[in-house]
């Protein structure tokens, strides 16, 4: 009987943990134009889709971005997008500052729900939009602003694709 009942148990156990990774893998952003799938959101109001993760980093169910967010420089991060996913134009990455936490100077300006495990220290973002010869724009999610600043320095990369 108790060999039953821990048996049972263990069933229980087993599926609390993975309705608990269902849960985070489609938890509602606290935006509601997103809509998270796994490892992507899709923007309702732009159309467009956005890996969660920010390069060098990888989504894992239940846990959320793991590892090291990896910088480049203008050039390589614009070669980064494969297949269908490439590094977004200024205004398109734009569309990712959360005005609220922005209005509220709340550090990421993005939602950490939708965006999770961002690095607090590195908070800066290509945009694929050149600015003349010698610089490019960037996105702050430290500011909420949009720079720009020499190629060659080292800021993060988070890719996008049109449609769901």
């Amino acid at each position: 009987m108790l060999k039953a009942m821990t048996c049972g148990w263990m069933w229980i156990v087993i599926l609390g943990v993975a309705g608990g990774a269902l849960a985070a893998q489609n938890a509602p952003a606290a935006n509601s134009r997103y809509v998270i799938h796994g490892e992507t959101v899709y923007d309702k109001k732009t159309n467009l889709t956005w890996q969660r993760c920010s390069l060098g980093q990888q989504w894992v169910e239940g846990t959320g971005c793991v590892g090291v967010i990896t910088t480049f420089t203008f050039d390589v991060a614009k070669q980064q997008g494969e297949g269908r996913w490439r590094v977004p134009a200024k205004g398109k990455l734009a569309t990712l500052i959360d005005r609220n936490r922005k209005a509220n100077n709340r550090k990421p300006m993005i939602d950490e729900i939708a965006f999770p495990d961002m690095d607090l220290e590195n908070l800066v973002y290509w945009s694929s939009t050149p600015r003349g010869a010698s610089n490019a724009w960037f996105v702050s999610f430290d500011s909420g602003y949009i720079y720009y600043d020499y190629r060659s320095t080292p800021r993060a990369v988070r890719l996008m694709r049109g449609g769901q």
